[in-house]
């Protein structure tokens, strides 16, 4: 089951709340529908989807705060999908090695992580312990080889977004637009990168989150909790060219990490893993 520590009330309190005060309806999505018919939102969530599908034109759609399209804001540890390309690219870890770590705000810690469970529950102490091998030059290599600093100069260096190893965990000074996140995101399944095959399979498998029978689909996801942001980028993937890809930010001062999950969770129409 998810355990994080969110405070007196509880998040799923919470997020029955915020559904509340919402101020659209939702429809979740049902067993012999795939896509999204309506979607909630309130002034402090914003919510891109982008859905591809054999046959159909493909889709992409803004629910929410549209102000929140005008600013930037830090990545948070949705970076940390960026930082797990760059130690595959460059051959840093061995994705089913195991390693003790002690995050507080992971169950059951101190505990043995693998990349993917790393990634799940992000872990900092993991990275920070891994990172040493791979080095802030070979990331900002991979950075900009993708095109995930599209929105800075070209010419831009390691050492203006840089600071310090505890910054890896939410990309240090940059900003991006939620365009510019979402964009990263979804060109990971659509191999937009144009990264060789087998690297981009491995690199999905670390992002896997749960099964979605309900759906016939796999869920794969990453969050991301920083200065007020509380993100998650979700994709429901049934098939290489049949996918729906979803960024979400929360910036209401009661959202959380857990919330948010659950939040993607209800869009997608698929229960929430029970994994610990």
């Amino acid at each position: 089951m998810f355990r994080f520590s969110e405070g007196k009330n509880s998040a799923l309190g919470r997020f029955l709340l915020f559904q509340l005060s919402s101020l659209f309806l939702f429809t979740p999505l049902n067993s012999q529908n795939f896509s999204p018919k309506t979607i909630t939102t309130n002034s402090e969530e914003l919510i891109l989807v982008t859905e591809v599908s054999s046959g159909k034109p493909r889709s992409e759609k803004v629910y929410g705060n549209a102000d929140f399209l005008k600013r930037e804001y830090s990545p948070a540890s949705t970076f940390k999908t960026y930082l797990v390309l760059s130690l595959l690219e460059n051959n840093i870890i061995d994705p089913k090695e195991k390693i003790e770590c002690a995050d507080k705000h992971i169950p059951n810690s101190p505990r043995l992580l693998d990349l993917r469970d790393a990634l799940f529950y992000s872990s900092n102490d993991y990275f920070e312990k891994v990172f040493p091998k791979l080095g802030k030059e070979k990331l900002d290599l991979t950075l900009h080889k993708i095109g995930y600093l599209e929105n800075y100069k070209s010419d831009l260096k390691v050492q203006d977004w840089w600071i310090d190893l505890t910054g890896l965990k939410h990309g240090g000074r940059i900003r991006l637009t939620p365009k510019s996140v979402h964009s990263s995101w979804s060109k990971i399944f659509e191999n937009g990168y144009g990264l060789p095959k087998d690297l981009i399979e491995e690199w999905k498998k670390t992002l896997f989150w749960s099964e979605c029978p309900e759906k016939s689909a796999n869920v794969y996801g990453k969050t991301g909790s920083w200065e007020g942001s509380f993100w998650f980028q979700g994709a429901l993937v049934k098939s290489e060219n049949d996918y729906i890809i979803y960024t979400i930010l929360n910036r209401n001062k009661s959202g959380s990490r857990t919330g948010t999950i659950i939040r993607f969770y209800e869009l997608a129409g698929c229960k929430v893993p029970s994994l610990e």
